[in-house]
């Protein structure tokens, strides 16, 4: 490459990468709040991420999937009390 374009890329990009990433001073109240012994979202703090409706289909099937395992032992015991 080219030194002017990446003088042009480092005036655009560094910008850009350093308003994407967090502060630091947010990463150490997180760690001194989780070395007081704070309690964290039950959800793992993505309540309003793109991935939240996701984790809600995911916990939906876990619900079902318990669900429909009870039934399945219930009927085991009923053909098993028939059976004997």
């Amino acid at each position: 490459m080219r030194p002017h374009i990446l003088a042009l890329a480092a005036c655009v990009l560094l910008p850009l990468l350093a308003a994407c990433s967090k502060p630091a001073a947010d990463t150490t109240h997180a760690t001194l709040a989780a070395r007081a012994g704070s309690v964290a979202p039950a959800d793992g703090g993505l309540a309003n991420t793109p991935l939240a409706p996701l984790l809600k289909d995911e916990q939906r099937a876990r619900d079902v999937q318990t669900i429909v395992n009870r039934q399945a032992a219930k009927q085991r015991a009923q053909i098993a009390a028939q059976t004997h």
